[in-house]
């Protein structure tokens, strides 16, 4: 064991838990009824599969009485440590060392003394726990019921900012965590013997484990500010692997003075303690196995304890997965030991030998070994996902990609097909029986009820040719077939399997490998089917979210595969298919003036401003332009784009501005031409006083409208409106055809000086340059063209259209 820092002080007498400072005072105040909406609101951004004390960690392992003594000594002494000197202590291992156990243990005991402030255990490939995504929210929900005083102050920074849950993690941290904890110290007066009393510890386990290596420098980075700048009275205990990204940030010139490093090695994990672990779980299963009549009181023999010990090499994971597979009631335990013993040591010094030897063992006894790699290929490779809200009561839930129900209906198995399968590996899987549960529960979070990996050791050798040999999971084999099998689905009954198709489809498209049955089911897949599965969820923009993010990905998908048959060509088999599709939407479109309108703006190059700025560009009045904006949400919702769809908004460009793919639907000059002319007007028409666009704030915006005056917020939307058409409008003249009157508005009238002096002098002047240049470039291309019309309309019949030509001409 290595040990990094100075020593830890003399510990301190912990208080006991009944006796820790509750400071009435602040506290009373933490229930008030002006912070209950944000504390529901925070309840509901939480993974309380992440806590130490949740229900998914009743099987999780812990430290065993006797074991890891030297380790929870020295974590003990620095946690009960008012004076301690380090802020935080990062223990790591490699995996199956024990660091889960260990976190645990501790988090465990600290609540007990109430000393814990918070937990949070990452897991790889559990959702809402395998990102930072639900990271904060659970902190700080923890947070306000360790520490009540701080509750309040917590709830109405929810209710204040809503939207704080879309921000940065470091935006976070501040708003959820740091403020209110200030804040309940400022309230109470005495800061320095707060800070004292309430000093409280935060385990982050698993770090590794979360997704992205940026985002696990970030986590490193803005916790370790915040206890430097920020004074905040907690203190952090973080295990992972060492893997570069944590190792890195850790070992930062800035932060060596306040982290404490621990190596779990031989010094912390002896194999006297491993050898106890043994001896206790053997002793159990003597005891309380079904078969235990037919067990010798003399097995094991201490010579067998000890071949497990140094196979062991100082992993608990292989200890505690072997004490797993030996202690099943369907089995004898004196033959399973036996055949844990048979295996052939390896041969030379490889990392988790004899872990890869016993997983092997397991697998190689297991029945239906396809089928238990076809769903663990599923639980590996499904895409974590989040229902789409049907409507805005519904709450968002994670898709229970996991649950033996789900994957029964996605891989279409028969009921109670999963647990069947999986009945072999209760040693390395957690498999809930799907008799319990009759559906996936609507009202869990972090995929609690879901097939459970209970080492990440299992993932990494599940995917690594070298270390599973045939039992080897292909992650681009298992996307194809979860591609088929979203194409199967996409019509499914069952709510989050049929939403999961949609959602899901091209991801596993884009990572797959074009299989002779991938590619006669996307032959045969409706792409007007799965659009119309987008349609059915509201994410809060529209409908149609998930197809214009996706859309494009798929045709580009398409274009890249090399096809055995030209006449299998995807890409232009569903190009066909999305052109019939567009024709269908159009039509309601092209049926009135002021949609088709809305329309020109798609083919611009890139979007500038938000379409609600449209509207009274082209000159809809409120009311009219609240149902066409319900026509358009019904169809394609252009209204409801913004610039994370530009590859979609430059599919619907390309298709406008293609005769031969749009036919009656094509943008011609005569549209922009129309739409040049309604811009025109209102820029060139003087404000009449007092009048503002009608865009009001939704109602549902109370925490804006505290700050925000509703009329200077409609002046503002005015302002950009009018911005807006200037920087439009040079796009639109260059598009349109000569057109009489719109050449004689231009020249007899110019920009209204009223709105145009309300905005910012240096961007206005820079675009009402480019302005006029287009309304001369403009003036200038059809100018000769509209002489010749007058002049000839003056002229005879005979002689209109020689002398029109000279005059063009000249």
């Amino acid at each position: 064991m290595q040990v990094h820092g100075t020593s830890i002080p003399s510990v301190h007498p912990p208080p006991h838990r009944n006796s820790r400072p509750v400071l009435k005072t602040v506290g009373e105040h933490a229930v008030a009824p002006s912070g209950r909406r944000g504390t529901d609101t925070l309840e509901r951004r939480i993974a309380p599969g992440a806590f130490h004390n949740s229900g998914r960690k009743h099987d999780e392992p812990k430290c065993q009485p006797g074991t890891a003594n030297a380790i929870l000594a020295l974590i003990r002494n620095w946690v009960e440590d008012g004076r301690r000197d380090y802020g935080i202590m990062w223990m790591y291992g490699p995996g199956g060392s024990g660091k889960s156990a260990i976190s645990q243990s501790v988090s465990q005991m600290s609540d007990e003394r109430g000393t814990l402030a918070a937990s949070f255990f990452f897991q790889k490939g559990i959702p809402g726990l395998n990102t930072e995504k639900h990271f904060m929210a659970t902190i700080a929900h923890q947070i306000s019921i360790s520490i009540p005083e701080t509750r309040r102050f917590i709830a109405q920074a929810v209710e204040s900012d809503p939207a704080v849950f879309s921000s940065s993690l470091e935006a976070q941290l501040q708003t959820l965590i740091v403020n209110p904890l200030l804040q309940a110290y400022s309230a109470l007066g005495d800061m320095r013997n707060v800070r004292r009393k309430w000093a409280r510890l935060v385990v982050i386990d698993g770090l590794d484990e979360c997704q992205g290596a940026n985002v696990q420098r970030y986590i490193v980075r803005i916790l370790s500010t915040a206890l430097i700048h920020r004074k905040v009275p907690l203190f952090i205990l973080v295990s992972s692997r060492p893997e570069a990204p944590i190792r890195d940030s850790f070992n930062s010139y800035d932060l060596r003075d306040i982290i404490y490093t621990i190596v779990l090695d031989d010094n912390y994990i002896p194999d006297s303690e491993i050898r106890r672990f043994f001896w206790n779980k053997f002793d159990h299963i003597k005891q309380t196995h079904p078969l235990r009549s037919y067990i010798s009181p003399t097995w094991p023999s201490a010579a067998i304890v000890q071949n497990l010990v140094q196979r062991a090499a100082g992993q608990f994971i292989y200890a505690s997965t072997v004490i797993r597979y030996v202690d099943t009631p369907q089995h004898r335990p004196v033959e399973r030991l036996d055949a844990v013993l048979r295996i052939t040591n390896p041969v030379g010094n490889i990392p988790f030998a004899e872990l890869d030897c016993l997983y092997r063992l397991i697998f190689g006894n297991v029945h239906n070994i396809k089928g238990v790699l076809r769903i663990l290929g599923a639980v590996l490779f499904a895409q974590r996902l989040h229902s789409k809200k049907i409507s805005a009561r519904e709450p968002e839930l994670p898709i229970p990609v996991s649950d033996p129900r789900f994957l029964e209906e996605l891989l279409s198995l028969n009921r109670g097909d999963v647990s069947f399968i999986l009945a072999e590996l209760h040693s390395i899987l957690n498999v809930p029986d799907s008799r319990r549960n009759p559906a996936p529960p609507v009202n869990s979070r972090a995929g609690e009820t879901g097939i459970r990996i209970l080492h990440s050791s299992l993932i990494d050798f599940l995917t690594d040719r070298s270390r599973a040999e045939k039992y080897f999971i292909n992650s681009v084999k298992v996307h194809a077939e979860l591609a088929r099998a979203c194409v199967r689905n996409l019509l499914s009954g069952h709510k989050f399997v049929h939403q999961y198709a949609g959602q899901a489809l091209v991801t596993h498209c884009r990572f797959s490998v074009l299989t002779h049955e991938l590619l006669h089911d996307l032959s045969n897949f409706d792409i007007a089917v799965w659009l119309t599965t987008c349609k059915t969820w509201n994410d809060g923009g529209g409908p149609y979210d998930q197809a214009w993010l996706e859309l494009p990905h798929l045709f580009g998908w398409f274009r890249t595969l090399s096809y055995p048959e030209p006449q299998k060509n995807l890409f232009d088999r569903h190009m066909r298919a999305w052109d019939q599709y567009l024709h269908a939407q159009l039509k309601y479109y092209f049926a009135d003036e002021f949609l088709t309108d809305l329309l020109t703006f798609v083919t611009y190059p890139h979007l500038l401003w938000d379409w609600i700025h449209m509207w009274p560009l082209l000159g809809v009045p409120q009311p009219e332009a609240v149902e066409k904006e319900m026509i358009d949400f019904e169809h394609l919702n252009i209204m409801g784009l913004k610039q994370t769809f530009d590859a979609y908004r430059h599919m619907l460009s390309e298709f406008l501005n293609d005769e031969t793919r749009s036919g009656e639907f094509i943008m011609t000059r005569g549209h922009y031409t129309r739409v040049a002319f309604r811009i025109a007007r209102y820029l060139f028409e003087p404000k009449k006083p007092g009048r503002l666009y009608q865009y009001k704030l939704p109602s549902e915006w109370t925490w804006f409208r505290r700050d925000h005056d509703d009329k200077v917020f409609r002046e503002k939307k005015t302002k950009d409106t009018f911005q807006a058409g200037i920087q439009y409008l040079p796009y639109f003249l260059a598009q349109s055809e000569a057109n009489d009157e719109l050449i004689d508005y231009l020249r007899n009238n110019k920009l209204d000086d009223v709105r145009a002096k309300e905005l910012p002098m240096q961007a206005y002047a820079e675009d009402k340059t480019k302005l006029e240049q287009a309304v001369a470039e403009y003036l200038n291309r059809f100018s000769g063209a509209v002489k010749s019309r007058n002049i000839a309309r003056a002229l005879p019949n005979g002689e209109q259209t020689h002398n029109a030509n000279l005059i063009a001409t000249n």
